[in-house]
């Protein structure tokens, strides 16, 4: 339980921060504890925050997997919609796990650099079999054009991070709005021409 809530925290202030501003002291305020029952659990501060960046990534994993088998039995252009909609839900609903993504990726800390590329090969190989999947299901079906499945994932992985960057940009009405034209966008691009 206290491991669970020290990681919470630190996502939190991690996520607000940065890996230099946030604090030992900090963190265990916000759990209610002393600083240095951190140590029980994280030796140092370096291995709290792979420890929450291995959480994040976890959190987000299992919602993958929920999302591919809730929607396994629908048709693939529904299916691969659905899953542009609820990563974007997701972020919303998840901010902190969403602002800490953001702020490790784009502000690693030195001690990071070298094992962040690591991470996100990591985090992509988990989520590209799910995605992989249903472009080849598609392409059998003859509802996705034939083309390489790897530049399918790029695609989408391009789509999907873009719109994690959108979303901060517009108010949530304007920005669904433009969600259904990004969408529309990419489906024609991929789909088999009728």
């Amino acid at each position: 339980m206290t491991a669970n809530a020290i990681l919470g925290a630190a996502c939190s202030q991690f996520a607000e921060k940065g890996f230099e501003g946030a604090s030992l002291a900090g963190i265990a305020r916000a759990v209610g504890i002393k600083k240095q029952s951190i140590a029980t659990y994280f030796a140092k501060k370096e291995d709290l925050f792979l420890a929450a960046f291995h959480e994040m990534a976890r959190h987000y994993y299992e919602f993958l997997e929920r999302l591919y088998t809730e929607f396994r039995d629908i048709p693939v252009e529904i299916r691969l919609r659905e899953i542009v909609y609820k990563n974007y839900y997701y972020r919303m609903e998840q901010p902190v796990l969403t602002a800490f993504y953001k702020m490790a990726v784009q502000f690693p800390p030195p001690f990071f650099r070298d094992v962040l590329g690591e991470q996100i090969a990591l985090m992509e190989q988990q989520s590209a079999g799910l995605y992989r999947s249903i472009f080849e299901e598609g392409m059998r079906a003859g509802v996705i054009r034939q083309q390489q499945a790897d530049s399918l994932l790029s695609a989408y992985y391009c789509l999907l991070d873009g719109i994690a960057m959108q979303m901060f940009f517009y108010s949530q009405e304007k920005f669904e709005q433009r969600l259904g034209d990004i969408w529309g966008i990419f489906w024609a691009g991929i789909k088999q021409p009728e």
